[in-house]
């Protein structure tokens, strides 16, 4: 019968030919193999000392989206309106109690006459100091501890009915009260900034010693940043050290061999250090998701080393000499190798198309390992390999990981049409759920619970029960535009709307600052009203800056020029869907009252709540187009388009179905969490490559698809195998990182790399027994060479 040529069924020289190009790589890697041994030691520790100018971003700020146009705004606004770096102590009474009792007090008049002791402390509010703006008075007239209980009772009824009161330090129901410390901060280094983090949790400590019927909290940008910093040294310096023990013990006990647990160590030592060095050199900071990259890059360096070694034990358990048999190793793991790393450094690379730096700086760190780490495969492991294992003393991989290999084989010939329905029927499920899962950002994910901060939220949030407040401006153009009357009558036209509405709680801007001094000036409720006249407006602005508050200064809502007014709005308890729809009417509101002003958003809050949208977007492009380039390289690395485009199947599916179930399941989804598309793609398709490999191997040798699918899994199954525990013992760890972030993330993972071993030998040999299209073609014949060569590597 003629044959049909071209791309899928072209003459090829078989990879395993000493003069394929497989063959004359594996051949320089082994005679030179002591030159490239230390070239790569060498470079590897030249490339050590950048590791000591690797630096720590432990702000949020990282997370956001550059994309966002609401960025400059906040920029903007901060710029023009500035706010102090705080420290808020939260003292929060037994339920159903108040904090308007003797005790309860001494509390926080002990953090009054102490907090001098946090560095770069300035000014202090609280309960004890508070001087009402409203009615130019002081809650304590007199010293608190000469008031006895109905006084203070009484006190209690009149904070209660102060807003601005109930606003910033005490809750409606005076069971909270806080404590703000103002730090002198602008011009502070990060030490500095730290050392004020850490006496403020030694005084909280101090505190909750001291009086123990009262919850002591305390949080603050500095305590953010501390902790966000303590997390990212705990995880690399508690988890980092576990992770590479965990996985080299595995490595020994399936190897039966400490050697091969010592080459592997020192091979992803070297990596370790090329990666972490060259990101130093250029400068790189971790931040709260890139602290993680090394654990990924651990067990991407180990799962990368299995392939070497067990193919190696295999040839010297077959009698081959060192050098022969690292030969045979190389020559059957050059080529998947090469496109496993490459196809993962690529999903990882994908990330960068996200605007966030934590994302793109996550996939960059990684790339840089995987890239190493390849290298290093190609530079190290020969020599370490053929000086540290001698001889194939030990199981094969283990015995029991090849009689399972065996029973794999067997249930695939026996029950193929019942996997292939199973398996296909389980994954249009899990597909069929994905639009289940629902996103929904929040940034309290990303802080640790390393200072306690995680309580402070979850105890100041549940005590309060307050929604959002959002942080807007009106920018009039011109100098002194937004104190003229016109502008405030459309700007209060615009409060009286958010006042009717039921989602907002309060407003605060210069219009109720006017309508309060109004109303002080003729001592009447009747008359909180807005003056109509620029003379009223401005005497009214000039008196307040004489007897303004510290806590509420003019310049809370005026910029310097006076062109632009701040406005805020207190939501109630909101999502942040519900939080992006009240933007959008305000901002529908915004543009029929003020035709000519600017609204400008800045708040951070809604930048993070906006980053729902663009994350997941940002990161489904990563995903397609890596998996369109793993797709690609694919059909190069395995010279065949319709294989290149069949191995889609097998890396599609781990991470739609198990986000499919989860959707079930759970239903809500961080949208970082999304970058799991791409990383999985990239750990799973090293499962695909190794199969299709040792597959179309056989094939293209003339065997048949039942024999070529049992040397693909009697070849590559045991040692992804080991690299699935690998991954899943890595990953695994990850669900005792400080970051509710990185735990979700754990739970993801693992049972998708999982998943994806299981489809590659069940699953993948079920579609390559129905769709293979070498099954209808006819073989060309090869050079007698080649048929030499097939049939020694197959009697061997």
């Amino acid at each position: 019968m003629p044959t049909r040529s071209g791309p899928l069924n072209r003459p090829r020289q078989p990879e395993h030919d000493p003069d394929s190009m497989t063959g004359r790589i594996a051949s320089f890697c082994l005679s030179r193999r002591r030159a490239l041994f230390w070239a790569g030691v060498i470079a590897s520790l030249l490339l050590a000392a950048g590791v000591f100018r690797l630096g720590f971003d432990s702000s949020l700020d990282s997370l956001l989206t550059r994309s966002d146009p609401y960025l400059d705004e906040l920029d903007l606004l901060e710029a023009e309106f500035p706010q102090s770096t705080e420290i808020v102590f939260a003292f929060l009474a037994p339920e159903g109690e108040s904090v308007f009792s003797q005790d309860r007090l001494q509390a926080i008049n002990a953090l009054r006459e102490r907090y001098l002791e946090i560095p770069l402390a300035g000014r202090h509010s609280s309960l004890l100091d508070y001087y009402s703006p409203r009615n130019l008075r002081r809650l304590f007239a007199r010293d608190f501890r000469e008031y006895g209980e109905a006084e203070l009772a009484g006190l209690m009824q009149t904070a209660q009915a102060d807003e601005l009161l109930t606003g910033n330090l005490l809750s409606n129901d005076a069971s909270l009260a806080f404590t703000r410390i103002r730090l002198n901060a602008e011009f502070a280094d990060e030490a500095e900034r730290l050392d004020a983090a850490r006496e403020a949790l030694r005084l909280r400590d101090a505190l909750r010693e001291e009086f123990p019927e009262l919850d002591i909290h305390v949080s603050g940008e500095v305590l953010i940043e501390f902790s966000s910093r303590q997390s990212m040294l705990d995880d690399l310096g508690g988890l980092l050290p576990f992770v590479i023990l965990a996985c080299i013990l595995a490595i020994c006990g399936f190897f039966r061999s400490v050697r091969a647990g010592f080459a592997i160590l020192a091979h992803t030592l070297l990596t370790l250090l090329c990666a972490l060095g060259t990101l130093g050199l250029s400068g790189f900071s971790f931040n709260t998701v890139t602290a993680i990259a090394p654990v990924i890059i651990v067990v991407v360096c180990v799962a990368s080393s299995v392939h070497v070694i067990s193919i190696y034990r295999q040839g010297l358990l077959r009698g081959m000499p060192e050098a022969e048999a690292m030969r045979f190793s190389l020559m059957h793991n050059i080529r998947p190798v090469t496109l496993a790393a490459l196809t993962t450094a690529i999903g990882f690379a994908s990330l960068n198309l996200s605007s966030s730096p934590a994302i793109s700086d996550f996939g960059s760190t990684v790339a840089v390992g995987i890239v190493f780490s390849w290298l290093l495969t190609a530079a190290l492991l020969p020599s370490l390999l053929m000086g540290l294992i001698k001889t194939g003393n030990g199981s094969n991989d283990g015995d029991f990981l090849h009689g399972a290999m065996n029973q794999v084989i067997a249930i695939g010939r026996r029950r193929d049409r019942q996997l292939f329905w199973f398996c296909s029927a389980f994954a249009a499920m899990g597909i069929s759920m994905l639009p289940l899962n629902e996103t929904d950002f929040n940034r309290l994910d990303f802080i640790s619970d390393a200072a306690g901060l995680r309580e402070y939220f979850d105890a100041v949030g549940e005590r309060l029960d307050r929604g959002p407040s959002i942080s807007y401006a009106v920018d009039a153009g011109a100098r002194d535009g937004a104190i003229d009357p016109a502008f405030l009558a459309r700007m209060e036209a615009l409060l009286d709307w958010l006042g009717e509405r039921d989602e907002i709680e309060s407003t605060a801007s210069v219009v109720e600052l006017l309508k309060t001094v109004n109303e002080m000036r003729y001592d009447d409720p009747d008359a909180y009203l807005l003056p109509d006249d620029s003379e009223t407006i401005e005497n009214y602005l000039r008196a307040y800056r004489f007897v303004q508050n510290l806590d509420f200064p003019l310049s809370n809502f005026l910029s310097v020029d006076r062109s632009i007014a701040a406005l805020t709005v207190n939501a109630r308890p909101m999502s942040n869907q519900e939080l992006l729809d009240l933007n959008a009417l305000i901002d529908a509101r915004f543009e029929a009252t003020f035709p000519g002003a600017t609204l400008v958003h800045g708040s951070g809050l809604l930048v993070f709540a906006r980053m729902d949208e663009r994350v997941t977007v940002e990161l489904l492009q990563g995903y397609s187009l890596s998996l369109a380039l793993i797709t690609l390289t694919l059909v190069f690395g395995l010279g065949s388009v319709y294989f290149g485009i069949l191995s889609i199947i097998p890396n599609l599916l781990p991470a739609a179905i198990v986000f499919g179930f989860w959707g079930l399941l759970v239903g809500t989804l961080d949208p970082f969490v999304m970058m799991l598309f791409s990383i999985s793609i990239g750990l799973v398709v090293d499962d695909t490559v190794h199969v299709l490999t040792h597959y179309l191997a056989k094939r293209r040798e003339g065997e048949d698809i039942q024999t070529a699918v049992a040397h693909a899994i009697r070849t590559a199954g045991p040692a992804l195998t080991i690299t699935t525990l690998v991954l899943t013992l890595g990953t695994t760890f990850l669900m005792a990182a400080s970051t509710f972030y990185f735990q979700q993330a754990a739970r993801l993972l693992v049972p998708i790399v999982v998943l994806a071993l299981l489809l590659d030998v069940f699953y993948l040999p079920a579609i390559l027994r129905r769709f293979d299209r070498f099954a209808a073609l006819t073989i060309r014949s090869r050079s007698p060479s080649a048929s030499r060569s097939a049939r020694s590597h197959s009697a061997t």
